[in-house]
């Protein structure tokens, strides 16, 4: 009766995880950026020192050097941007400033992380 009753609890656990997990997930503010034409739009976000930020990109045209990108500030290197397939990066800004962000290929799209305290 003991096994049965603790085979159920191990067996749950799964369950129970997967029903925290969203909530995880959903912390944290949301920023999204097309790459168009003219580059990263915005060019520029504003978000805060120690809070983590998901950046969600969307490249909507081929026409750009911008098919990977770099935020050297948060040691990201060659984040690839799939045309037309949003995809999602969390940074958390560990200080103050302006971060930039450009593509891989060139350093260019000249972007703007601006973290405040």
């Amino acid at each position: 009766m003991r096994l049965a009753a603790l085979l159920a609890v191990l067996l749950a656990l799964p369950v129970l995880a997967a029903d925290k997990a969203p909530a995880a997930a959903a912390a944290g503010k949301k920023i999204e950026i097309k790459v168009t034409e003219n580059g990263f739009e915005p060019k520029e976000i504003k978000v805060k020192k120690g809070e983590p930020v998901t950046l969600s990109f969307l490249r909507t045209t081929d026409r750009t050097c911008i098919k990977a990108i770099d935020i050297p500030a948060e040691k990201v290197k060659n984040f690839t941007l799939p045309l037309d397939k949003a995809v999602a990066l969390t940074i958390t800004p560990a200080k103050a400033g302006v971060e930039k962000f450009h593509c891989t290929a060139m350093a260019m799209g000249g972007g703007k992380i601006v973290v405040s305290d």
